[in-house]
């Protein structure tokens, strides 16, 4: 599952590996980005601009039934999809800056996880589904933080350096603290 602009305009894509063979999944004006798979791989949760503003929508894996996620605020993107396929956490832009928020999708409600102490991005769920990982700017720099599924026990996984975009081992939740490079 990627993102490419090979026909001008940002879409989703889908790649067999053993065939190579690429389908198209979106075919929309607007820009479509950030594809994240469900864990049965059924479903798809993207972004995309299509009301104006970075949205989330949902697809069928073959790119049918496109549907917007009810969540609100005015610019919402990062979607990822929890391993056990219950929750969609995400960041939504405020006043302050991006807090990352996770949306149920059996009771269509968003709870916001971060308060706004720096920017909070780049969520990436452990593969137990207790754990969120993210990146933040609360204490200055970009450090990587991990957090309770909602939103308590944070800490912080990373003490120098520009840490970003964190992504989860398989089988590993990282104990201590770790320097990333300048």
């Amino acid at each position: 599952l990627f993102v490419s602009t090979r026909h001008g305009n940002a879409e989703i894509y889908v790649m067999n590996v053993r065939t190579r063979a690429v389908t198209r999944l979106t075919h929309h004006p607007a820009i479509d980005s950030a594809p994240s798979w469900s864990p049965t791989g059924r479903q798809i949760v993207f972004t995309s601009d299509r009301p104006g503003n970075p949205q989330l929508f949902m697809m069928g894996a073959e790119g049918t039934d496109v549907q917007r996620l009810p969540v609100e605020g005015e610019y919402n993107d990062s979607p990822v999809w929890s391993p056990r396929g219950d929750k969609i956490a995400y960041v939504s832009r405020g006043s302050r800056g991006f807090d990352i928020f996770v949306y149920d999708l059996a009771t269509e409600i968003s709870v916001q996880l971060t308060d706004g102490q720096g920017s909070n991005e780049d969520p990436s769920w452990a593969p137990d589904g207790y754990r969120i990982a993210f990146t933040s700017t609360r204490n200055g720099g970009r450090d990587i933080f991990s957090m309770l599924w909602d939103g308590t026990a944070i800490e912080r996984l990373t003490v120098k350096g520009t840490c970003e975009s964190p992504s989860w081992s398989a089988n590993v939740r990282p104990q201590s603290h770790f320097e990333c490079e300048k």
